[in-house]
């Protein structure tokens, strides 16, 4: 699913930084990197996304969740970041990823991937 949500912001004309699947990994590129935003699931190789949430937290970068948790998963400190259940509309997410990053919400949707991040 991450290869297919870094195709979705490529072809929505953003440059993914990951996907990263270590929550080491992940925590560092949160440090060093200076992301626009961030798109988490909960679960990052069996353990939760939430020490990464406080890293983007602190460094005012904003941040989505991605995951088939339900809300009431998420700490009531993140609970603010929006949350797109999988799998995800393609619509649904490029409204999201707009508002978090202040884009235009009509970047054009290849066929092909409108059916595969369906599954």
């Amino acid at each position: 699913m991450a290869d297919v949500v870094a195709e979705f912001l490529r072809d929505c004309g953003l440059e993914p930084v990951g996907p990263v699947g270590r929550l080491e990994g992940v925590m560092h590129t949160a440090r060093e990197r200076p992301p626009d935003g961030a798109i988490l699931d909960i679960n990052v190789n069996g353990g939760p996304c939430f020490p990464v949430s406080a890293i983007l937290s602190a460094r005012r970068i904003p941040f989505i969740f991605l995951t088939a948790y339900p809300a009431a998963a998420i700490p009531v400190e993140y609970r603010g970041a929006a949350l797109v259940t999988k799998p995800f509309e393609p619509n649904e997410m490029k409204e999201v990823l707009a508002q978090m990053l202040g884009l235009p919400r009509d970047c054009p949707l290849p066929e092909h991937l409108a059916s595969s991040v369906r599954h």
